[in-house]
This record gives structure tokens, C-alpha cells and sequence, in this order.
């Protein structure tokens, strides 16, 4: 990475959040931005990236994680048992939020930043960049492959399995490309996300009420039953409760898309208030539901949760979301197509020109998109443990372990850290010999908040690589089950998946 530039004093620095990078980061880094590195040129361009409200980002973060995860959390917490799944959740949501906070200001002090690999490059150099990019866009094409999956089962659900799933994710996937290539920059898609929030807040609430306003559930059998709610669950095997984990962390785990929506905010200064807006709605949303549907459903919940309330509420709630579901594959593919555009395109005249290059990049960029999410799609044919496999798999990479090494890299630039007084200089050299996080280890002589982030920064990293480790040996097991007991179906299958 090239040396920054200073271009403003230390008093004139941005606010990020009323205090909380500003207590970790030396003043001397805080003046090293400059208006020409920053990655989108909103003056002399054709097209201009940086055009999104705080109020669209605190939309876009909501969105990001709304949808596949409220449909699947319910259940949850009959793994988990209905206080420790609540408490985990808060946990979680706690760790997510900080992920949040931390991902979205950070543009701030290195303004070229657009995606997590840009971060990694930061911290760990040229290297590092490539490969957790490559891990960025697998993830963002998996949850863009889910949503796909997810508007074939609301079409199954509405047409009573009129045609093949396949069929029905074809149109899909053609949906998301024809949306997600037509709006390049993400305030456009902003528009959309409000209907998509929309759509899906209406559609759980309507399944919540309707499984209040029923005796019984409706995928009881007949006769006396036991909804068999669990305060607590002791019995849980270790491979439920870390594949349950791990729904929950898919759930909230967008924090690596937040490099993203900060680089095309036009006060990315008002990021923290997107955050807080976004983040406190999504966690309102998720327990309220949760404990409604657990608490009346029981045992008996369906995934994804909408078929909770019987057939006809099943085939309303999936109506009202499908604008909803359709924009979760929309704006996944779109984030993951701009990926690779920007990553292309990056620091050429073609990023923000109208030229037959920057089309071609672009359009090309969402196709090979739409197609991997189809592939994928098609030759993983379960929905739960799909979406368990993603959040221990990757999720933990962004929500948690990236995060917390960007927390110790903020310590470690701190003049306090190190013996002589002076902060380190961001460059490249500094990024790959580390020597930042042997100097956060001197965090403790800055002052008690300091120290704490030291503390939270290595549970955050601890935390993250024992979800890689115990969720995904856990879901592979669940997988496994599912397929010797028979309960999926082929690859490529055109069974009803509603």
C-alpha cells in the first residue's frame, strides 16, 4: 500500500462515532487522508459512486440482514433453549454491531478502501488482499446463491409448485441480474431495499400473528400434542447447538459488506448512525419474532419460519416478502459483482466513465455472479444447514476475526505502544512484518479503554476461530445425517422445496 498523505490537522479529523475509534487511533494517523486517494472521484466523473444517505445506508444495513436469517432463527431456539438462545443472540448482535462499527468508519482514515480485502491488506499486506477477497466474494455469492433458493421456495409456495424449482430459480437468478446490473451504485438499490424491508417485516409479523390467533399449530398432528418449549435445553448434542450458533451469527454477519456501503455514502462521517439505526432494528425485529413464533409454535416450526402458520398464511406471508426475498439475491449479487468491478477497474478512468470497458466489466461481473449463485443453488439442495455452513464457515472471518485484528492494528498504531513515542507509519512494510500487533500488546499503557478493546479484540478473534472449527465440523455432521437419512433431495432436483 503507498504511503498516505497528510492533508488536514488532527484537530480538523473526521468524527467517526463520537469518540470511539477517535480514543484508539493516533492523531498523527488520523491527518493522512487525502480527497484524491479516495476510491470514488465524485467531482470529475460520469458516474458518481458516493451518492447514498446515512438514511439509505442504515436501510442497506438492514437489509443485508433481514430475510434468509429471521426466516431461519426461530428454530434456533428450540436447539438452543429458549434463554440461552436469546442470550447467545445478544452476544452475537453485541459482537456484529462492534464488527459494524469498526469495518464502516475505518474508510474513514484510508479512504481507497472498498472491501474487507482492502482492509487485509492493511493489516497483512499484498498476499492477504487476494485471499480473504476471494474468501469475501465466495461469501457474498453463497448468500446471493440463498436468496436465490429462497424466492424458488416462495415460488413453490404460490403456485403450488407450478413447475420445476429449477424453473423457478432460473427466473430468479435472471430477475437478480436484470435488477442488479441496471443499477450500478447502491443508493439506487437503497430504493429498492426499502421495499424489500418492507416486504419481509410484514410477511414475519403476519406469520407471527396468525400462529398467535391459532389453538393449535399448524403442522401438528392429530390428537394431544406437546409443543415441548425448552427455558433451557441440556440435552443439546454439541453439534446442534454449534450448527444453531452458527445460524444465528448468519443472522447478523453482514459487518463485512459495511466497507462497501461506507464507500458510496456521501457522509461516510454519519456512518455510526446508519449503524445504530440498521443494527438496533434488526435485533428489535429478530428476538421479537423468535420468541413469539417459538413460544406459540414450539417444536412444530417450519423452515424457512413463514409455513408456521398454515397453508393459506403460508402462501400470503410468501406473497408479501417476495419482493423482499427477491432483493436479498439482488443486492448480494450486486455487492458481489462490485467487487470484482471495482477490483478490476480500480484507479482507471473506466471505473466512473460511461466506456465500453466499464460496461463490459460490470455486466460480466454480474453474470459470472448469477451463474455461480445458480450452480451453487442447484447442487445444494438443503436450506438450514446451508445457511449454518456459511455462518460458520466465512461469516467468522468478518464478524469476528478481521474485526478484531483491525481493533489491535488501531492499538498497535497508538504512539503509547511503542518505546519511543511515535506511531507507526501505515505502509506496506509495517503491514507485512506486523509489527503493529506486537506493539498492541503494549495497549495497556494508553489507558483503561484501550486495554479493554485489547481484551474484546482477542475474544472477538478467539471466539471466531472456534465457530470455524466446532460449527463447520457440525454442519458437515448434520449434513451428512441429512443425506444418509434421505431428507434431501439431488442436485439439481426439481422437487417442491416449499
Amino acid at each position: 500500500m503507498t504511503q498516505l498523505k497528510k492533508s488536514q490537522s488532527p484537530e480538523n479529523a473526521p468524527d467517526i462515532g463520537h469518540g470511539g475509534l477517535q480514543n484508539l487511533v493516533p492523531n498523527e494517523l488520523k491527518s493522512t487522508t487525502h480527497p484524491s486517494q479516495d476510491l470514488f472521484n465524485s467531482e470529475e466523473s460520469e458516474v458518481n459512486f458516493r451518492t447514498v444517505s446515512w438514511q439509505g445506508a442504515a436501510i442497506l444495513i438492514a437489509k443485508f440482514q433481514i430475510g434468509l436469517g429471521a426466516l431461519s432463527l426461530p428454530s434456533t431456539l428450540h436447539v438452543l433453549g429458549f434463554f440461552p438462545g436469546i442470550l447467545c443472540f445478544v452476544i452475537l448482535a453485541m459482537i456484529t454491531t462492534v464488527a459494524g462499527y469498526v469495518s464502516g468508519n475505518a474508510r474513514q482514515y484510508f479512504p481507497h478502501m472498498h472491501s474487507v480485502g482492502d482492509a487485509a491488506q492493511i493489516l497483512f499486506g499484498k498476499g492477504a488482499r487476494e485471499f480473504v477477497g476471494l474468501i469475501y466474494y465466495i461469501y457474498l455469492t453463497l448468500v446471493a446463491g440463498a436468496g436465490m433458493l429462497t424466492t424458488s421456495v416462495a415460488l413453490n409456495a404460490l403456485s403450488d409448485h407450478g413447475a420445476c424449482t429449477m424453473v423457478f430459480l432460473a427466473v430468479a437468478c435472471g430477475l437478480a441480474f436484470i435488477f442488479g446490473t441496471g443499477f450500478r451504485s447502491l443508493q439506487k438499490v437503497a430504493w429498492l431495499s426499502w421495499v424489500g424491508v418492507a416486504g419481509i417485516f410484514f410477511a414475519i409479523w403476519i406469520t407471527a400473528i396468525a400462529c398467535l390467533a391459532r389453538t393449535r399449530p399448524a403442522a401438528a398432528p392429530s390428537g394431544p400434542i406437546s409443543l415441548d418449549i425448552r427455558v433451557v435445553n441440556p440435552e443439546a448434542s454439541f453439534t446442534r447447538v454449534m450448527s444453531a450458533i452458527s445460524t444465528q451469527l448468519f443472522a447478523l454477519g453482514a459487518s463485512g459488506t459495511f466497507f462497501s456501503v461506507a464507500a458510496e455514502m456521501t457522509e461516510p462521517e454519519k456512518f455510526t448512525r446508519s449503524l445504530i439505526w440498521g443494527q438496533s432494528f434488526i435485533v428489535i425485529t429478530n428476538i421479537a419474532i423468535s420468541s413469539i413464533m417459538y413460544a406459540k409454535v414450539g417444536q412444530y416450526l417450519a423452515s424457512p419460519a413463514l409455513g408456521s402458520a398454515g397453508l393459506l398464511i403460508k402462501k400470503i406471508s410468501f406473497g408479501i416478502s417476495f419482493p423482499g426475498l427477491l432483493v436479498t439475491a439482488v443486492i448480494w449479487s450486486h455487492i458481489a459483482a462490485k467487487y470484482w468491478f471495482v477490483r478490476i477497474l480500480r484507479g482507471t478512468p473506466d471505473l466512473q466513465s460511461n466506456t465500453i470497458r466499464h460496461w463490459t466489466v460490470w455486466v460480466g461481473s454480474m453474470a459470472v455472479t448469477i451463474a455461480i449463485g445458480f450452480i451453487i443453488v442447484g447442487v445444494v439442495p438443503f436450506f438450514d444447514d446451508f445457511l449454518s455452513l456459511i455462518g460458520a464457515l466465512i461469516n467468522p472471518v468478518f464478524t469476528n476475526i478481521l474485526p478484531g485484528f483491525m481493533i489491535l492494528y488501531f492499538l498497535g498504531m497508538s504512539p503509547a505502544s511503542v518505546s519511543d513515542g511515535h506511531p507507526l507509519d501505515p505502509t506496506e512494510e509495517q503491514a507485512s512484518s506486523m509489527v503493529w500487533l506486537s506493539a498492541a500488546f503494549k495497549a495497556y499503557r494508553s489507558g483503561w479503554k484501550q486495554a479493554l478493546a485489547f481484551v474484546g479484540a482477542f475474544f472477538m478473534i478467539l471466539l471466531g476461530a472456534f465457530i470455524i472449527v466446532g460449527g463447520t465440523y457440525s454442519t458437515v455432521l448434520n449434513i451428512q445425517a441429512s443425506y444418509k437419512h434421505g431428507t434431501v433431495s439431488g442436485v439439481f432436483s426439481c422437487g417442491d422445496n416449499s
